[in-house]
């Protein structure tokens, strides 16, 4: 007999418009400290606004102010966010790592690293980058399921980039980026022989 299951087809107008355009998105890092320069870098990195005020705040973190280890690696986390967003993917992405390796543990910094190597059309690198930075919890954890859904969807794994979607979206029902990529998908039901 046949069984009926559901596959994913993406349509041809994604490749002209769609998700294949989309831009990754970033995680900021929270810093344990609520007021001073570093503080500042991370509101700016989250606001998403006033790059340029942003990347002195966080200069003047890493210059002046006393932190910790874990708050040094979130102000370099987010200035590479705010330096991505200017364009500066180099120093954005070098700024990624330096806060990777200060604290390997940073999931954040991974996803980071994964949204610059998209750009770079790295997909495979994109994924294992951003995988690493899964496993070990990244502050928004929408925001890694959002962009590994892009590096699946360039290689081709379309039913695994529209699960992550779909889980970005569970996380974060009101995020416009996952809710219009999904939107590009379309669930067909094809008929399957039956094994056996």
């Amino acid at each position: 007999g046949l069984m009926r299951h559901a596959q994913l087809v993406l349509g041809t107008a994604l490749l002209a418009a769609g998700l294949a355009m989309a831009a990754p998105a970033w995680a900021q890092t929270t810093v344990s400290v609520g007021v001073g320069h570093a503080h500042d870098c991370f509101a700016y990195a989250k606001s998403g606004g006033r790059h340029s005020e942003g990347v002195t705040a966080c200069n003047a973190a890493l210059a002046n102010d006393i932190m910790i280890m874990k708050d040094r690696a979130a102000t370099y986390d987010n200035r590479g966010v705010i330096l991505d967003q200017l364009g500066r993917r180099d120093e954005a992405d070098a700024d990624f790592l330096k806060a990777a390796a200060l604290r390997p543990e940073l999931g954040d910094a991974y996803v980071n690293h994964g949204a610059v190597l998209i750009r770079r059309m790295e997909y495979a690198q994109a994924l294992d980058a951003i995988n690493h930075g899964i496993a070990l919890g990244p502050s928004f954890l929408y925001v890694a399921y959002y962009d590994r859904a892009l590096a699946l969807q360039r290689l081709g794994r379309n039913q695994e980039a529209y699960d992550d979607l779909r889980k970005a979206l569970a996380l974060e029902p009101d995020f416009v980026r996952a809710s219009e990529a999904l939107k590009m998908f379309t669930v067909v039901r094809v008929p399957v022989k039956a094994k056996g």
